[in-house]
Parts: structure tokens; sequence; C-alpha cells
């Protein structure tokens, strides 16, 4: 998840639309309802906080928040078997194909993993909108770009709901999003900023 944390409210509003997923739409199922129901809020608290430049998640946030997110998605998966286990694939496969084409990347380049960089998509995304646009303010730019990327995420999640039983089908979608992510990459990568 750290490695997404680069625009305010990408990684909070991530896990927002996961949380709010599964309270809405499984709600016949087995997890901690109750939980969910204080951490929602919460997060949007945060999340408001996040968006107007208060306070940042940072990499302990970030870690917590992951943390904390896959022990529920596995006891999530573990309490209610009926359901293929890509779904929680496809809940989590935005922060993890990100660190994993990152690794891929950088070792193709010969960078050092432990260097920053800012060669991920969710800033090559915030550096073309700010160019396109040419607004100053940079939390519009971040809530913009942050906005987009969830809103195809949140697609993606709400017709994965539609197939919660069915792998083929999920694993399908996922190769459909690691496509898309790759050819979004290779578009964005080439424009002169």
């Amino acid at each position: 998840t750290n490695f997404i944390d680069g625009i305010n409210g990408l990684v909070i509003t991530y896990y927002i639309i996961i949380y709010l997923i599964i309270h809405i739409f499984f709600q016949d199922f087995f997890y901690n309802k109750e939980l969910i129901s204080l951490l929602i809020p919460s997060l949007i608290i945060l999340l408001i906080l996040n968006l107007s430049g208060h306070i940042y998640l940072g990499d302990s946030g970030s870690y917590l928040l992951s943390i904390f997110t896959g022990i529920f998605l596995i006891n999530f998966a573990s309490q209610n078997t009926s359901i293929s286990p890509y779904l929680i694939i496809i809940f989590l496969w935005y922060p993890c194909f990100e660190l994993l084409f990152s690794m891929i990347r950088r070792s193709i380049n010969k960078s050092k993993a432990y260097k920053p960089d800012t060669n991920h998509l969710h800033q090559l995304i915030y550096n073309f909108i700010k160019k396109k646009i040419n607004y100053k303010n940079n939390l519009i730019i971040h809530s913009i770009s942050s906005l987009l990327i969830n809103i195809y995420n949140l697609i993606c999640f709400l017709v994965c709901i539609n197939y919660i039983y069915n792998s083929i089908v999920l694993v399908l979608i996922l190769t459909f999003n690691i496509f898309i992510y790759i050819l979004l990459f290779n578009l964005l990568k080439n424009i002169k900023y």
C-alpha cells in the first residue's frame, strides 16, 4: 500500500471503497460488521483531513491500514469459503500490482529499490492531469487523480461482486486490470512534462 501512497486521498479512499463494498453487498456473509461500521466513518474523517492537506497517511498509516485490511480480508475469506479467493485478490490487485510492477521496472532499469521513485502510475496520472488543466492548487490535482483511479477500481469491484463464486471470470477481470495498468503506464510515461 505504501507504493500507492503518493497522492492525497488515494489509499484511504481505496480502502473505504473495499469496506463499503463488503458492508453493503455482503450483509449475509460472516465478518465483524460492528468493526466495519466504526471503521468506515473513521476513515472518512481521515480522508477529509487528508484531502484538505491537514494530515498525511505516511508510511506508518499505509502499513497499518494495509496490515489491518489484509488480516480482515483473510478472515473474511476463511469465514466465507464459498466465495472465490480471487475476489480477495481483486480487492487488493492495485496496491499489489503496483508493488510488483515497480520492483520489476526498477530491476530492469537497474534502479536502487531503496531510493525514492516518481514513476508510479498514480504519479504519472497526477503529472498528466496537472499539465492538462494547468491548475496551481496541488490539493485539487491530488483529489482529481485519486478520484479517477478509485472510480476505475470501484467499477471493477462492482462488476466483480456479480461473479464472487466464479474464479475464471475473476481471473479474467484481474488480467484485464493488469493489461489496462500496463497500457496506461506505457502511454503516460512517454509524455514529456
